[in-house]
């Protein structure tokens, strides 16, 4: 069976800061806005606050989510994180404290989704078919109508002017602050994640029919690439808007989106994973892209300068999660076993090709 040695890797790449295990799947991480904290939540529903040094860190359980959880969100400064489960419950938590200020129950029997706004204080959330947002200080202030299908995946516009939702038939975009009619962007097909662009001109979607689709948020246009091996799970705009890269196999592809977008262009490949990729992450203000694989490899990458590999490393257990801190200068890996690893990229100079210390 074909695979990477782990003796023969770069392993200056990719320096290990620290690594803690809370023993049960990480299903969802998520850095504090001063990248002081993390929020994890597992399959099994434990919820846990982790107070990041330099090379430690410290966890404790802050609360749980029965039957399982989702997802996990902070807010804008910092001082509020949600988190959601398959009890049909939102849990507001103190960020610093860790302490449950507001449990919110809905009629469905779990929610998907949480994602606080960029800036202001609102929390969307998906249950079952329906977008709801609320406010602290007000309760509930938006309710959509159902979506064709349970919500797969929300995501706010990077500046907070609408929210998308991701379903059968394509995507929706609401504006609940102002309370405005959500705009339809239509497409016969099951959409299973969305990423908007930082600069806000496009919306990619992962498909479950193994395709990517590109919206052009101003026009309402469309665009369609093929190709990929599996579903689509793994999308990843780099901070600038110029390059999407895409999972959906064993290969990256980076699409130019600049101009007039990607369509008719021939994507970047990156090649040096043997099994399914799992995750996908461009650094922020930075250049480097992660990606994980189903053999536990971790593998570091700069497409911008060459389609080689720039370092490698290998895991307890397949990630699940994978964020870079806000400012890029660190990256922490949840795991299937429920280790959390933190790793540091280290100056890199590619003129030499890396890929003759890796061993096949």
């Amino acid at each position: 069976m074909f695979g990477l040695d782990p003796p023969y890797f770069r392993k200056n790449a990719l320096n290990e800061q620290w690594c803690l295990s809370v023993e049960e799947h990480i299903i969802d991480i998520a850095w504090s806005p001063d990248a002081e904290r993390l929020a994890a939540i597992t399959a099994e529903g434990r919820i846990f606050l982790i107070n990041v040094q330099s090379n430690t860190a410290t966890d404790k359980q802050i609360g749980y989510h029965a039957h399982g959880g989702n997802s996990v969100s902070w807010n804008s400064d910092g001082t509020r994180l949600a988190t959601s489960g398959q009890d049909g419950r939102i849990q507001i938590w103190d960020g610093l404290s860790g302490t449950l200020l507001y449990t919110l129950e809905t009629k469905d029997n779990w929610v998907g989704r949480v994602a606080y706004h960029p800036k202001q204080p609102v929390l969307a959330f998906s249950a079952g078919r329906t977008l709801k947002c609320w406010r602290e200080s007000e309760g509930i202030i938006y309710e959509s109508s159902d979506h064709a299908s349970t919500i797969a995946d929300i995501g706010w516009h990077p500046d907070g002017a609408v929210v998308a939702v991701a379903a059968y038939n394509g995507l929706t975009l609401h504006t609940p602050v102002r309370q405005s009619n959500p705009h339809k962007l239509h497409w016969k097909g099951s959409s299973l994640l969305l990423a908007w662009s930082p600069d806000a001109r496009y919306i990619a979607t992962g498909e479950q029919d193994s395709t990517v689709h590109f919206w052009y948020v101003d026009t309402g246009m469309d665009a369609q690439m093929w190709g990929f091996d599996t579903k689509v799970l793994e999308l990843s705009w780099h901070s600038s808007g110029r390059w999407l890269a895409t999972g959906g196999g064993i290969s990256i592809s980076i699409w130019d989106c600049s101009g007039n977008g990607p369509a008719g262009r021939t994507p970047q490949t990156l090649s040096c994973h043997f099994n399914r990729i799992t995750q996908l992450a461009y650094q922020p203000l930075g250049h480097y892209l992660v990606s994980t694989d189903v053999d536990r490899f971790l593998l570091l990458w700069e497409p911008e300068k060459h389609d080689k590999l720039v370092g490698a490393t290998s895991l307890s257990a397949p990630a699940s999660c994978v964020r870079w801190a806000p400012l890029g200068n660190n990256l922490v890996i949840g795991q299937f076993d429920g280790v959390i690893a933190s790793f540091t990229p280290n100056s890199i100079y590619s003129d030499q090709d890396p890929r003759t210390d890796v061993v096949i």
